[in-house]
């Protein structure tokens, strides 16, 4: 199947945005654009892209897609989180433990996203084996997952691989590979004007959110008004993918977005390292946001710099043989 590169640029979209909240946690010690304004968006169209991209016009083949998962998600997973669990703990000045470096990784808490995609992916293929495509039984999958992580979030615990965020990703993994599979239904209202009226409704959804201070944290999930998460984070991947279904192929972004898997890896220590370096030479924060965009700038450039390398030079540790 040839490649998509409206999702390659989406996701390198999505990529830079949490490259630029992550920056500003460890640069200035906060979020100072709202987290509620992007950042749960920016995650949730990463699951839903990764929905879309399950859905197959012919059979579903169960043991090629568990096999990607285990190349390209729970492979870089280990590899990557044992690698960096000691330059991560030097460097946020922690004692090393090994024991429970090895119970951080094996129990999936190394890296919350990662370890929620592989286990939301597992469930959902096999919810797609299992019905056969079924679009009820998988809705309901999608459904009944997104309830049980509503419950499981009140409960104020850790969740072995990030249970309560891949019961929540199925919904959006299923609205992923429901918009696949009736694409051509919802490229009929892809269409300048339909795109304004839903970004002026985005913008009124944002405006309420704000001034009646709903939370929309996605990990850990901490989210106050449900409806109106499900309305915003629908209504702002439409737009978003509408959107780039339109724009001309972006290069530098849709190779960012071919590697996605490795920028999250990277995308907690290189601004940490980042941050830290910038006051260590006198370019602290202090109110002025042009150093957070300049952070921003060396964060990103260092991070397509390490991404590279680790393509060209060792791409077995990430699944690639390019």
């Amino acid at each position: 199947m040839q490649r998509k590169i409206w999702i390659d640029n989406l996701r390198g979209f999505c990529m830079l945005a949490i490259l630029l909240d992550h920056t500003e946690i460890y640069y200035a010690g906060k979020n100072i654009i709202d987290y509620n304004l992007y950042v749960a968006n920016a995650l949730v169209i990463f699951f839903i892209l990764s929905g879309y991209l399950m859905y197959k016009p012919t059979k579903f083949k169960i043991k090629h897609k568990l096999d990607s998962i285990f190349r390209t998600l729970l492979i870089p997973y280990f590899i990557f989180t044992t690698i960096i669990y000691i330059p991560k703990n030097i460097i946020h000045c922690y004692d090393i433990d090994f024991l429970d470096m090895a119970k951080s990784i094996l129990m999936g808490q190394a890296s919350w996203f990662v370890a929620a995609l592989c286990i939301a992916e597992l469930i959902f293929s096999i919810g797609i084996w299992i019905s056969k495509g079924n679009n009820i039984l998988l809705a309901i999958i999608g459904a009944l997952g997104f309830g049980i992580s509503i419950y499981l979030s009140t409960r104020n615990q850790t969740y072995f691989w990030q249970l309560d965020n891949a019961l929540q990703a199925l919904l959006f993994l299923y609205v992923g590979y429901i918009y696949h599979q009736y694409a051509n239904i919802f490229n009929t209202i892809n269409k300048p004007s339909y795109t304004l009226l839903l970004s002026l409704l985005l913008i009124g959804i944002k405006i309420y959110e704000h001034y009646n201070q709903i939370d929309m944290v996605i990990w850990h999930i901490h989210i106050t008004n449900y409806p109106i998460f499900l309305l915003d984070t629908m209504v702002c991947s439409l737009i978003m993918i509408q959107l780039f279904q339109t724009l001309p192929p972006i290069r530098w972004l849709s190779w960012t977005g071919r590697h996605t898997i490795v920028y999250y890896f990277l995308c907690g220590g290189i601004p940490l390292i980042t941050g830290k370096l910038f006051h260590n030479i006198g370019l602290s924060y202090e109110g002025n946001y042009l150093y957070i965009l300049l952070a921003f700038l060396c964060v990103y450039i260092t991070t397509t710099l390490v991404t590279y390398f680790i393509y060209k030079y060792i791409p077995f540790i990430i699944g690639k043989y390019e």
